[in-house]
């Protein structure tokens, strides 16, 4: 009998709990919604009617995703349209100039956004940036459309097969996917559109075969200089007439339109990765029942499966509601696990510095470290949870001033989880051996190192037939995987009036650099006499062009092509050069480059002139090393030297390059 009294007492102090709990959470969320409607000012009666209008009983559920979105509201606000560009964005979304020639286009764009913007330059009125903030501005009539348009599509995806309504609030019925501009009209108009999608669906395809297929007939294009021009986000509508954009408008606009059509949709984004110089990344995740498919929109990519080995310090999910204030983004959560292993660190304070505020960073170009986590103190100690693997950070304070204040030494996480830091230490590694400023490749951009192997196979000829139907083959190209500037002699009194590259038939291969000389070792500048066959890529107009124009970043290339000249008598040949499409990160000849190496801050290790492609130096054991080019370029990256005397990339992939 005391054991039964005993186990009621226990369930009934649960109980009391749980009424408790819930209890409280109706008081946070209570009080979360009387504050949206104080920050609202003049616009709060608006957002009541909103309310008021979902309180019968059989709309208790809509009343609720009405007390969502207002609540959350105040975190959210966005940059009004420039109304002045109007025109621009009219004319690309029209006649033949919306179906012309993709390049054709963009470069009209690029012009008439150009014009527009020196001309409102030039009367000191660009840019204008109206920040507007939606609990201010949002009317009723919007805000109650956009639950019912949202309600109405939710309810098309049959009831097994529907978002949960926690996922409903967050991913679907939003207004907005992040910074866009609000558009009144833009829900049910992507509504229409996309309702054929309902119908794939019921049929049994895949929803990635549907993503792949509707981002590939949008056919939207990256245009990274928009900014200098128009530097707001895009609406719908501005995407919808341009096809041009930054990858986050396109992400926007992708966003809204699953969310239009009742599947769960947000933004992923690494706000830095661990291996690049200075950038970051956002793209698409959608969730269909229980298939979650994360893509760039048009490319096709499975990046949970891309990403699975690269270098990410965090990744996080755009959430319409407010997150913890401890977090790094308030309105986004940690889903880094989804993508890479990642474990929970707790970093000693051996710097002995005044811990203020805890923040993770990896290295960055321009600002050397960039924070990309906060964190918190735990028994002396800065604790973060949910770090990615095969990155390279320091964990650091940040003062009053701003500052980021290093507690430890820079530390590195490989793929197994363990934690190596860099201390330099007395002793000296002698005769250190840097062929590059950058990391060639990663598990994401691994094509850089077939851009020198896919032209092996690739012959130089020479023949006095104009069409070479006899030729001879003086140079084939083969174990080949270098990037710089290959120079090859030949000892041949033979004449020759044509001479020319021949690709491959089986690659797509690139050309940065081609040239030809005489025996004497003249170089042959007959460009009025160049020719070519097949040349179906090119990174500037005049594709022929770009193999003599002595820029090392231009290419040409395609498949089983050929570049050639033909000079104005016989020739006798006397060395060709020749270099393969590269990323210049490679040393060059009369650059100037210094190498640091951190112990509390950079210090120099001395400059150099390159006198040949490769730089040694002297450097402390277990120093994590910094090479800059003061003559040119802007991508670099930290490395080590391994215990062969070579760079080892930190987040890159080592057994590749090293043998570049």
């Amino acid at each position: 009998m005391k054991k039964i009294i005993v186990l009621l007492n226990v369930i009934l102090l649960i109980v009391a709990l749980l009424f408790s709990f819930t209890g409280c959470n109706a008081n946070k969320e209570e009080k979360k919604l009387e504050i949206a409607l104080e920050l609202a000012g003049e616009n709060r009666k608006e957002l009541q009617k909103v309310l008021d209008h979902y309180q019968t009983p059989k709309d208790s559920l809509k009343l609720k995703a009405a007390t969502f979105l207002i609540s959350n509201m105040p975190y959210h606000s966005f940059t009004e349209i420039d109304e002045r560009f109007n025109s621009v964005f009219r004319k690309m979304g029209r006649g033949k100039l919306f179906t012309a020639d993709k390049s054709y286009r963009k470069s009209e764009f690029r012009k008439r956004l150009r014009n527009h913007s020196n001309y409102l330059k030039e009367r000191d009125s660009f840019p204008i940036n109206k920040k507007v903030n939606d609990i201010e501005v949002l009317k009723a009539d919007f805000l109650i459309d956009n639950i019912e348009l949202a309600f109405e599509a939710w309810y098309r995806i049959p009831r097994k097969k529907r978002a949960s309504f926690d996922d409903f609030c967050n991913y679907i019925l939003p207004y907005r996917s992040y910074n866009e501009p609000v558009e009144i009209d833009s829900r049910s108009k992507l509504y229409q559109k996309y309702s054929w999608v309902y119908a794939e669906l019921d049929k049994g395809e895949a929803i990635e075969s549907i993503i792949d297929k509707m981002a590939t007939e949008f056919d939207y294009n990256i245009f990274l200089s928009i900014p200098e021009y128009y530097p707001y986000p895009l609406s719908i509508s501005q995407i919808e007439k341009s096809r041009f954009g930054l990858c986050d408008d396109n992400i926007n606009y992708w966003v809204n339109v699953f969310r239009a059509i009742g599947i769960v949709a947000s933004k992923d984004f690494v706000s830095h990765w661990g291996n690049h110089h200075s950038n970051g990344h956002s793209w698409l995740f959608v969730k269909y029942m229980d298939k979650e498919y994360m893509t760039n929109p048009g490319s096709n990519d499975n990046l949970n499966e891309l990403y699975k080995n690269e270098s990410i310090p965090l990744v996080r999910r755009v959430s319409f509601k407010h997150q913890n204030e401890s977090n790094f983004s308030l309105l986004s959560t940690n889903v880094t696990s989804t993508y890479i292993k990642t474990l929970n660190i707790k970093i000693d304070n051996v710097l002995n510095v005044d811990i203020e505020r805890p923040v993770l960073c990896v290295f960055d170009r321009n600002k050397e470290w960039e924070i990309v986590s906060n964190g918190s103190n735990s028994w002396g100690k800065s604790e973060f949870l949910n770090v990615g693997v095969n990155v390279l950070y320091l964990a650091g304070s940040v003062n009053n001033n701003g500052e980021i204040i290093p507690l430890n030494y820079p530390f590195y996480i490989n793929q197994n989880k363990e934690m190596h830091f860099f201390a330099p230490k007395d002793s000296i590694i002698k005769n250190a051996t840097l062929l590059r400023k950058y990391g060639l490749s990663s598990p994401k951009d691994r094509q850089k190192v077939d851009w020198p192997k896919n032209l092996n196979s690739s012959e130089i000829q020479v023949s006095n037939d104009k069409n070479f139907q006899y030729y001879k083959t003086v140079y084939k190209i083969e174990n080949f995987n270098s990037t710089q500037l290959q120079k090859v002699n030949f000892n041949s009194s033979e004449k020759y009036k044509y001479i020319r590259f021949k690709s491959n038939n089986r690659e797509e291969s690139y050309l940065a650099a081609l040239g030809f000389y005489d025996d004497k070792k003249n170089k042959l500048q007959e460009k009025a006499n160049l020719f070519e066959e097949n040349l179906t890529i090119a990174n500037r107009k005049n594709k022929i062009d770009v193999a003599f124009d002595g820029n090392p970043l231009s290419f040409c290339g395609g498949t089983d092509f050929s570049i050639g000249m033909k000079l104005d008598k016989p020739t006798t040949i006397g060395a060709i050069e020749f270099q393969a499409r590269n990323d210049g990160n490679h040393i060059d000849e009369g650059d100037v480059y210094e190498l640091f190496y951190w112990d509390k801050n950079w210090t120099s290790l001395g400059s150099q002139k390159a006198k040949d492609t490769v730089l040694y130096y002297d450097v402390p054991k277990n120093s994590l090393l910094w090479l800059k080019n003061h003559t040119k370029g802007k991508e670099e990256h930290v490395f080590t030297i391994d215990q062969y005397g070579g760079q080892k990339w930190l987040g890159f992939d080592n057994d590749i390059q090293n043998h570049l």
